[in-house]
């Protein structure tokens, strides 16, 4: 099952239900309003959604309209938390959740530089006090596709986190069959920066497991359906032995830019900066790519604060 939120004014959007090739889509309406709704009482309504689906899929659903990722929202807009690991750090940790961006918004017209983050991340239902790894995963309700994004002063590594970005589809964890295993997504994430490609990095090599992220997360009071759980900015893999290079590219601006500090002496690759526009995509070992793509621009700063193309709403 995929799901996704087309902007509609409101603060959460509308939840729609999209064909599996990506291609339709129909609103949930009279089944659920919005995703929060839906994962609030998601045995109930997890079966109408997929019923809808089946429908959808066979090309029988009377109220099907083309799908448009540029419509969409974040799959849920307004996440009761989204959690994160720190770079270094095997405990996830709140996290912008009051910034998570749509696949097409444009980030926001500030002065600085930035860096991505691309990772995968899990939406969850409740999650009780103390549950283990294993137990943890049978929280798992959809899966997802994001980036991190870090803001800092142009004469310095960005450091702040800034926003998250997500792909336009959250999927349940039976549409990527085998390629979901032991709280570990085995798709291929690549990036790109201003049409170069930055990195491939691959999610089954995801540091810690979803199912370990969780019960961390969880391990003193729990946790309430809705929370959004990170894996961390995905590494691409280092070529055996002391050299700094990767052959599959880099994870981020920064891990590349290390890497030539240690063989030219000085970095040469710049930062992200207003005007640059990133791709990322997740592919699963038959090709799919379940969760659409992130395709977005950072704006110029606008006398007003607002993104060109954006509206505040």
């Amino acid at each position: 099952m995929k799901l996704a939120t087309y902007r509609d004014g409101s603060r959460d959007g509308q939840l729609v239900v999209v064909s599996r090739d990506g291609t339709l889509a129909h609103y949930a309406s009279g089944i659920a309003d919005t995703l929060q709704q839906a994962l609030d009482d998601w045995n109930f309504i997890a079966p109408q959604l997929r019923d809808l689906t089946l429908t959808l899929d066979q090309g029988k659903a009377r109220h099907a309209f083309p799908f448009d990722p540029r419509l969409c929202a974040a799959p849920l807009p307004r996440a009761v938390a989204w959690l994160a690991p720190e770079d270094g750090a095997d405990e996830p940790r709140p996290l912008c959740s009051d910034a998570l961006w749509g696949p097409a918004r444009p980030l926001p017209g500030v002065d600085g530089v930035a860096d991505v983050g691309p990772s995968l991340a899990v939406v969850c239902g409740d999650v009780a006090p103390g549950v283990d790894p294993a137990a943890a995963l049978d929280a798992v309700r959809l899966l997802g596709l994001a980036c991190h994004w870090r803001h800092g002063d142009a004469q310095a590594e960005p450091a702040q986190a800034w926003g998250v970005t997500l792909a336009p589809c959250v999927v349940t964890p039976d549409e990527v069959g085998p390629a979901w295993r032991d709280g570990r997504l085995a798709a291929c994430v690549t990036t790109t920066w201003n049409e170069r490609k930055l990195g491939i990095a691959d999610g089954a090599d995801q540091a810690v497991s979803f199912g370990a992220l969780i019960a961390r997360a969880a391990r003193i009071r729990g946790l309430s359906a809705g929370v959004v759980v990170a894996g961390g900015t995905l590494r691409t893999p280092q070529e055996p032995g002391n050299s700094p290079t990767w052959p599959r590219g880099y994870a981020t601006l920064a891990m590349r830019r290390a890497a030539e500090r240690l063989t030219l002496g000085r970095a040469s690759t710049p930062w992200l900066a207003p005007g640059d526009r990133v791709h990322i995509d997740a592919r699963l070992p038959d090709g799919r790519t379940p969760f659409g793509h992130i395709d977005v621009e950072w704006a110029p700063a606008q006398s007003d604060g607002v993104a060109p193309g954006w509206s505040r709403s």
